[in-house]
């Protein structure tokens, strides 16, 4: 048996989604749970109350004799331990409270696309609070009226996205690629032609715009 694809492929999804359906149950819990100390926001309370969720988790799928885990936070930092063998794993933890249930994404380029995610939509009443997950590129979003960042890309995490605690686990990964700049390149030329909210990045592109169309023999070969 080929360990680290069992873990990878089978134990790994299915451990995410058992632990956020386990999360689903908690409700109450999550409801008191502290999520900012001072003037910073930390999930700290929602990774401990994660882990002894994942741990149950485990122990509710797990099949294989030889096989045990040990769970460090923030977020879940997974140790998975296989006679003589360790693989460590991760599972991306994350909440929102806004009413669009977007926050800010992690920078393209040092996030990984296929890391499995759990996210928390948190609410002022523990009936409206619901947790989700799913690979993280699943939840990715970049808007059609997206900016350009000031460093590496951040798309935002769309909730609403993220696979409910029933569904199977989409387990299909993806290959991160260049193609977002495609996605900010429309973003750009959508927010000239049909401006809803003035930022100095619209004159910016117009002016680019502008000297394209002067000369546009001297752009021919890009």
């Amino acid at each position: 048996m080929n360990i680290i694809s069992k873990i990878e492929d089978e134990i790994l999804p299915r451990l995410t989604q058992e632990t956020c359906k386990l999360l689903n149950l908690k409700k109450k819990e999550l409801s008191e749970l502290s999520w900012q100390t001072g003037e910073s926001n930390t999930d700290t309370d929602f990774s401990n109350l994660s882990k002894e969720c994942c741990y149950i988790a485990f122990k509710n799928i797990n099949k294989i004799k030889d096989l045990s885990l040990e769970i460090s936070i923030p977020d879940l930092k997974i140790k998975f331990k296989y006679k003589k063998k360790i693989i460590d794993k991760k599972i991306e933890l994350k909440s929102t409270k806004s009413i669009n249930s977007k926050i800010p994404g992690s920078m393209i380029k040092s996030l990984d696309p296929n890391i499995w995610t759990i996210m928390c939509c948190r609410a002022d009443k523990k009936d409206k609070i619901e947790v989700r997950y799913g690979r993280y590129f699943i939840g990715m979003e970049i808007s059609v009226y997206e900016k350009f960042q000031d460093r590496s890309p951040r798309p935002s995490l769309n909730f609403n996205k993220f696979q409910k605690h029933d569904e199977k686990p989409k387990i299909a990964i993806t290959t991160m690629s260049k193609s977002f700049w495609k996605d900010y390149a429309k973003s750009a030329v959508k927010r000239v032609l049909e401006p809803q909210q003035y930022s100095w990045q619209d004159d910016l592109v117009k002016e680019i715009i502008k000297i394209v169309l002067k000369d546009p023999k001297k752009f021919k070969d890009i």
